[in-house]
């Protein structure tokens, strides 16, 4: 909050109310006057009365308000401020009696004998209502700055939020280049042994490859479309290294390319397929993506014919899963789905997230 400076919309709201009031005053007193009452003034008289009176209370309100947003700025408590107010009540009562005495006397020069006992009688019998009034305005002024500062704090708790969400994203695929890069390496050394030219193919793709991944170190969430473009050239790159060994297969429901997904969602699944899928008994691996949509969520299948999860034994999801289950966890909160199981002689791994479509 800035002490200083008054809020344009409080600013709006104070001169739409005076205004208004300065409406129904002049219409009442008109109303008053049709109706054979006041008959002894002129028509200019009681409107200007009218206006000179609510005027001279809009400035004494609207310097009480300003002092209000300097009590609220200094955190003055209730107590204090209560007290504080109740004495501004009170003046305002004896302020606009004196201006109002004034301007009959001087203005109109009615035969008033201006002394303190006529203007104390006279503020003490309007004590009530200027007390209603006053109060009445600087109650909405409380709440007006009373919401405004629930609004800021929302804002700020919404960006500090955001902040933290984005720190740990950037901490997670920090972490999840690393691991591939490694375990890609480890591919490529492997290959060195086989053939010299098929390495330099892979380490030619591995470049390409780690130059789009280094590219989303900043980034919440990219196309499906790109995704798996990401993922095929992991696979190609797979594919040097074992050759026919991997059969591979994408299948995309129409339509739901331009969704947003977390980078490299599905590649550590995949590589996980990999890993742990070649055995004695297996030693090709069939592997599937399977992505269908809904009204409001994206639907993955990994499947792998290779080895089948043993049920008697806590998943090792290792690093490159378990990142993938932190990003999701960090984005989605509680609307995701992550499972693996044995199903038919597959590994099924099975993910499901709220649908963002691309803006």
């Amino acid at each position: 909050m800035k002490p200083l400076l008054f809020n344009k919309q409080l600013l709006k709201f104070i001169l739409m109310f005076y205004f208004l009031a300065s409406a129904l005053g002049v219409l009442s007193a008109v109303l008053v006057r049709l109706n054979g009452f006041n008959t002894s003034f002129s028509w200019s008289r009681i409107i200007f009365s009218n206006i000179f009176n609510l005027t001279s209370k809009f400035v004494f309100l609207f310097l009480a308000i300003l002092f209000t947003k300097y009590l609220i700025s200094k955190k003055i408590s209730i107590l204090y401020s209560i007290l504080i107010h109740t004495f501004l009540s009170i003046l305002l009562s004896f302020y606009s009696t004196t201006m109002n005495t004034c301007l009959n006397k001087f203005v109109y020069q009615d035969a008033i004998d201006l002394n303190w006992q006529y203007i104390y009688i006279r503020s003490i019998a309007n004590s009530g209502f200027n007390f209603f009034v006053y109060f009445s305005l600087i109650t909405m002024v409380y709440a007006f700055y009373y919401f405004q500062n629930q609004k800021d704090s929302e804002i700020r708790r919404s960006n500090l939020t955001a902040q933290l969400l984005d720190s740990k994203i950037k901490a997670l695929q920090s972490q999840l280049n690393p691991h591939f890069l490694f375990n890609s390496l480890n591919d490529i050394s492997s290959l060195m042994d086989i053939s010299v030219s098929r390495s330099q193919d892979a380490i030619a793709d591995l470049s390409s490859l780690l130059r789009q991944t280094l590219n989303l170190k900043d980034v919440r969430y990219i196309t499906l479309e790109k995704e798996i473009e990401l993922l095929s050239k992991y696979i190609d790159i797979e594919k040097i290294r074992f050759a026919d060994k991997i059969i591979h297969t994408i299948k995309i429901d129409p339509n739901i390319s331009h969704n947003l997904v977390p980078p490299l969602m599905i590649q550590p699944i995949v590589e996980n397929s990999i890993k742990h899928g070649f055995s004695y008994n297996h030693d090709i691996v069939k592997i599937e993506v399977i992505i269908k949509s809904n009204d409001n969520q994206l639907i993955f299948y990994i499947k792998n014919n290779g080895e089948l999860l043993e049920h008697d034994e806590n998943i090792n999801y290792g690093t490159g899963l378990s990142n993938v289950l932190e990003r999701l966890n960090t984005l989605y909160g509680n609307k995701f789905t992550f499972e693996m199981e044995n199903s038919n002689n597959w590994v099924v791994t099975k993910i499901i997230i709220p649908k963002i479509l691309q803006e």
